[in-house]
């Protein structure tokens, strides 16, 4: 069987999707030596930067084009199956959309993973850019022979939102890197702390700075911890792939930073790779993750297999992954409860104590092996019927 996959997310910063794609493709090929996958992207000035972004994969083939992806996708396939992708490609069988796009395709099967749809539930959080995402998704769905969820709760998001009926529906969870299992030496977190300004103790958050992540409202609840004589810093760690989103999401937090003149004691980080990640996370005190909405959400995953205790929001998929495993705030939108949880975590040794052994045992039941093996299965399924 012969695969390929949006390549779409290495041509950029990589950020969750890129993560998904590249772990899924590395165990799809440790599952199955004998499957075929290949990366296909266009971009009309970086399709040729594929073949250097891309994960250094055996076998794996990778193919770039300079040309105007808004075009093809946003125009030209909407309307028509001229051009299809295997006038690019060759015969394939299964092309794997997980950056909610996908070529027209002559013979091949089109399976699409979709990891949320806040862009459907949040419109008005979104740049221009994202939006095109509302239009082109249900046409998306209806092509799909398999369409895959991150979670149960976005699978309900979509049979509400677009009718999808669950029979064409699979919730595969994603896996943690296993690099959040690895316990770093003592060099590796002093550099790294070094390396982001940070010092101890700190609080942790860990993503982008969309609206939806609520970081606003993180900030207010972390001034209310110093005032109440808390010494931590707030690290924010990551930030990319949103562009002028992101940017103006971000000149408003440090507006408002400035404001409470926090700006000692809050860190933005900015991008930190997954190996730098690890050695900040399991210095600092605990992750707190207020997100008001996700379809998986990995970060507080990857602080419980560091053995970081959480704190997160009770909302959208997150109570499904994180369990009995973290303290969840009822309403994320209020500061004061979020401090509450983040200070009794902070005032009680064996609640953190349970916390840390939950978390860990947590996290170890998300793997990209079963992950894996699951999306090689209806694969055939998607060929077979």
């Amino acid at each position: 069987m012969k695969v390929f996959f949006d390549g779409t997310p290495f041509l950029l910063e990589k950020t969750g999707i890129g993560h998904y794609t590249e772990n899924l493709l590395t165990h799809l090929l440790k599952a199955d030596p004998d499957l075929q996958a290949g990366l296909l992207a266009f971009s009309l000035r970086g399709g040729h930067r594929l073949s250097r972004s891309a994960p250094e994969l055996p076998g794996l083939e990778v193919r770039g084009f300079n040309l105007p992806a808004n075009f093809l996708y946003y125009r030209l396939w909407k309307r028509t199956e001229i051009l299809p992708a295997e006038s690019f490609l060759g015969d394939f069988d299964i092309f794997h959309a997980t950056n909610y796009q996908a070529p027209a395709l002559r013979r091949a099967r089109l399976v699409s993973t979709v990891h949320d749809i806040n862009f459907v539930r949040f419109p008005e959080m979104q740049s221009k850019g994202i939006r095109r995402f509302i239009q082109s998704l249900p046409g998306l769905l209806q092509r799909s022979r398999k369409v895959l969820a991150d979670s149960r709760f976005t699978a309900e998001e979509l049979m509400d939102a677009f009718r999808l009926p669950e029979e064409k529906l699979t919730v595969v969870y994603p896996g943690l890197n296993p690099v959040f299992y690895r316990v770093p030496t003592a060099e590796e977190t002093e550099m790294a702390q070094r390396a982001y300004c940070l010092e101890r103790p700190y609080l942790a958050y860990v993503g982008n700075m969309h609206p939806r992540k609520n970081l606003a409202t993180l900030l207010e609840a972390f001034n209310l911890l110093r005032r109440r004589g808390r010494e931590h810093k707030l690290a924010v760690i990551g930030g990319g792939g949103l562009g002028r989103l992101n940017n103006a999401e971000y000149r408003k937090l440090m507006r408002r930073v400035a404001d409470l003149g926090l700006e000692e004691e809050v860190v933005f980080t900015g991008y930190v790779p997954d190996e730098r990640l690890v050695s900040l996370l399991v210095q600092s005190d605990m992750l707190v993750f207020p997100s008001i909405y996700e379809g998986f959400g990995l970060p507080p995953l990857e602080a419980m297999a560091c053995g970081v205790p959480v704190v997160t929001s009770n909302r959208a998929s997150l109570p499904e992954v994180v369990g009995d495993a973290a303290l969840l705030v009822e309403d994320p939108l209020d500061p004061e409860e979020i401090a509450d949880k983040v200070e009794t975590l902070l005032e009680d040794a064996s609640l953190r104590e349970r916390m840390v052994r939950k978390g860990r045992e947590r996290a170890r039941m998300f793997t990209w092996e079963r992950a894996a093996r699951k999306v090689r299965e209806i694969y055939d399924r998607a060929v077979e019927e």
